[in-house]
């Protein structure tokens, strides 16, 4: 919700809610985000944090469409530079937590099956934990008068597997994940960029399968017919993966 102050300023209030809940997030984490996010440039400060909310400024600019790999690989590589945050995020943790909000009827036999692997399948890589958006995809981002972007909606950040932040990044922005992660691996100096291929294509299905989980849930909670598509569209292609 965009609010106004009498003096001309304008504010984004960002309540707790049914959603908020329905989807594990913390205000208070994603203050703590922006406090980091902001001194380094990348986000506008958070202005104060209360118990039914958190009230941001609001950034003026234009938000885009479409970015180029170059630029998005350049911010990918800004945000796992930021100092670390206190709240991790373990993708087979959260995937427990949207299965358990769904309702009966959400819950197909294939959504039963996907789950079952995924979770007898969970693993760690072996790369180093970073600060990550887990949700760079342009619409998240302002150009600002002055040319910078500016990296809004951080409530899904924490700290977390880079090489996963880099696989939603692509999915988000229609990238292709190969090539991210060469440009990616060349702007952080990183020289076992196989492993990071490799630990990239292994994360893969498992952002489709967050994915296929997270829209059935927004389904659930808005009754938005493309959050229905979008989950189907993960779900067929891990069938088609698992088969």
């Amino acid at each position: 919700m965009k609010l106004s102050a009498s003096d001309g300023r304008q504010f984004v209030w960002r309540p707790n809610s049914h959603a908020t809940k329905a989807f594990g997030l913390s205000r208070q984490d994603e203050h703590d985000a922006l406090l980091i996010a902001s001194a380094s440039g990348l986000a506008a400060s958070p202005v104060a944090l209360y118990s039914d909310g958190l009230l941001n400024t609001w950034v003026e600019g234009e938000v885009l469409d479409s970015i180029d790999l170059d630029s998005i690989a350049l911010l990918q590589a800004k945000v796992h530079d930021l100092p670390l945050l206190a709240n991790q995020f373990d993708p087979f943790a959260k995937a427990l937590h949207y299965f358990s909000r769904l309702s009966c009827t959400s819950i197909s036999d294939d959504i039963k099956t996907i789950h079952s692997h995924f979770q007898r399948h969970a693993f760690k890589s072996d790369l180093s934990l970073t600060t990550c958006h887990f949700d760079l995809g342009y619409y998240n981002l302002i150009k600002c008068p002055d040319g910078e972007l500016n990296i809004i909606d951080w409530e899904y950040a924490a700290l977390g597997d880079p090489a996963l932040d880099l696989v939603m990044t692509s999915l988000a922005n229609g990238v292709e994940l190969e090539t991210l992660v060469n440009r990616y691996c060349r702007i952080r100096r990183i020289d076992n960029v196989e492993q990071w291929q490799e630990t990239c294509a292994r994360w893969l299905p498992v952002a489709h399968y967050l994915g296929a989980l997270w829209f059935l849930l927004g389904y659930q909670l808005y009754g938005e017919p493309i959050y229905l598509e979008r989950a189907l569209r993960f779900t067929s292609v891990l069938k088609e993966n698992l088969s």
